[in-house]
């Protein structure tokens, strides 16, 4: 069974920016929509976790990119045996 995926960066970085701007559409609305006597300061409180919990993930991504990058750098075409990777043959 192939495992690999054909989803690229290029496709990953438009739908980070399009959900992005998607989110913070929708908070300014509803921001701006919301009266503050019904402003619910808990729900909102709720709202910046969620942002923390996505800042952390962010940065949890752009690790995951640099060890890519690193390896990349690292990478020695004559020293490898093609162990890491599953294939489709196999």
């Amino acid at each position: 069974m192939n495992t690999t995926t054909t989803y690229g960066a290029q496709a990953i970085a438009e739908d980070l920016e399009n959900l992005g701007e998607e989110i913070a559409t929708d908070t300014e609305r509803t921001l701006d929509e919301t009266h503050l006597r019904e402003f619910d300061f808990d729900e909102w409180a709720k709202m910046r976790e969620a942002i923390k919990a996505m800042r952390e993930k962010l940065d949890e991504m752009e690790e995951m990119i640099d060890r890519a990058e690193d390896a990349a750098n690292g990478y020695d075409e004559d020293a490898d045996d093609g162990e890491d990777y599953e294939s489709f043959w196999a």
